[in-house]
């Protein structure tokens, strides 16, 4: 503070009386008036920089009812369960960070998008928009690489759900999505539009998620339900979830480019009559994880309500010292039908498919087969592995029809890995 004074005094002489030539004299009497102008200047300091982080919520639930955006102008925290219920929407700037606290059970912590609501998380390949933990220190300005966390590191939040209105091979056609309480209405998804909107999520990494639940129960990376084929996904990773790295329940979802990196059970996890297609997925299991596929058919009792799914070009990296009773190479099971084409397998030596269902399987076929379980142009890459011990745990014979134990990948098969530059997994590896 800069203080300026000026003071201005004045005096009055009222009265004065001297006698010079007596002994003696009145009393001088002086009045003093003092007038004080006092000028006070003050500099104050106004904060010129967004605050570098901003909460979402505190604790247990936090609804979002109407249209709200996260920016890359700061870090934002998920505290509890982060709900946008139908009729809501919620946008996300491309290389954005958020962050979720950690917790489990009640009170662990997940983004829901509810059936009726929308999503528009649209990274790009330079700025992707990243999902993690807490207690990863990863800031704007550090890239695609974490600081302090490895790409091991799983269970440390909920994760990410989506759900929609497409159909869904369950009773009644609908169901709630596993992981989360009962009692709410926003859990729910299903229905029959099959070419329903939830948005648009391009070019986002999921990180560290997995963490249990209500019920012991946990959650994916990312998890799907009832998806329709409007909503825009792809450019998609997924890195150390505890669970799967992508669980989709029913729905006619479309999605390409995807990046499974450690996931502790499977990769992609087909269930109740999933209708879409996956293209271009590369997958990197850890040495506990399960599968790189496990896919299920309806769950409709009824049967009247299947599902053909259909994966197109796939890269398996299996580990090269998986443990015991781990890191099988698929697994095709409870009446599943679909299409399983162009899937180059590597570091597969000692590992088998964990299963194929015979009530459904067929072999090789075009897509025309639906209803069918169809597998097209699978590649072992191995000096040593045979196609009987790969298939040894499942009843198929005439593997040799579809399935090759090759030296090396050859070109234009499996997935195209030269569009992955923008991921963690790539980061990492070149």
């Amino acid at each position: 503070m800069k203080n300026q004074f000026s003071k201005l005094i004045k005096l009055f002489l009222v009265g004065s009386a001297f006698s010079l030539g007596s002994c003696t004299s009145d009393a001088e009497t002086i009045f003093e008036t003092i007038v004080v102008t006092e000028t006070v200047t003050v500099t104050t300091s106004i904060p010129t920089t967004t605050p570098t982080n901003k909460t979402v919520g505190t604790g247990g639930i936090t609804y979002i009812d109407d249209a709200q955006a996260w920016t890359n102008d700061r870090i934002w925290i998920m505290n509890g369960k982060v709900v946008v219920r139908a009729g809501g929407s919620l946008t996300i700037e491309a290389g954005t960070i958020i962050k979720a606290q950690n917790g489990q059970g009640v009170e662990a912590t997940a983004l829901v998008i509810a059936a009726g609501a929308s999503i528009h998380a649209i990274g790009t390949e330079d700025s992707p928009i990243i999902f993690t933990d807490i207690e990863d220190s990863i800031d704007y300005g550090d890239g695609i690489i974490s600081p302090n966390r490895k790409p091991t590191d799983t269970g440390k939040w909920g994760g990410i759900i989506i759900l929609g209105n497409a159909v869904v091979g369950e009773d009644g056609g609908s169901d709630d999505i596993e992981g989360i309480a009962e009692g709410y209405d926003w859990t729910s998804y299903g229905g029959n539009d099959d070419a329903d909107s939830s948005g648009s999520f391009s070019y986002v990494s999921i990180r560290h998620s997995g963490t249990q639940l209500a019920g012991g129960d946990e959650i994916q990376g990312l998890t799907l339900g009832g998806i329709g084929s409007g909503t825009v996904l792809n450019n998609i990773e997924v890195v150390g979830s505890n669970d799967d790295g992508i669980e989709i329940f029913g729905g006619a979802a479309q999605i390409s480019n995807i990046v499974i990196l450690n996931q502790r059970d499977d990769a992609i996890d087909l269930d109740e009559g999933f209708r879409g297609i996956l293209s271009n997925v590369l997958i990197v299991m850890r040495s506990n994880s399960d599968n790189p596929f496990e896919i299920d058919g309806t769950e409709d009792s009824t049967g009247t309500i299947g599902g053909s799914f259909t994966i197109n070009d796939a890269t398996v990296y299996a580990n090269t010292a998986p443990e015991s009773g781990k890191n099988f190479l698929g697994d095709w099971k409870s009446d599943a039908t679909g299409f399983t084409n162009n899937v180059v397998f590597k570091n597969i030596d000692g590992l088998a498919i964990k299963g194929i269902d015979a009530d459904t399987y067929t072999g090789e076929a075009t897509s025309v087969r639906s209803n069918e379980l169809n597998f097209n142009d699978f590649y072992f890459v191995s000096a040593t592995a045979t196609l009987s011990d790969i298939f040894t745990n499942t009843a198929v014979t005439d593997y040799a029809d579809w399935a090759q134990v090759v030296s090396e990948q050859a070109a234009n098969t499996g997935a195209d890995e030269t569009v992955f530059s923008w991921t963690l997994w790539s980061a990492l590896n070149n």
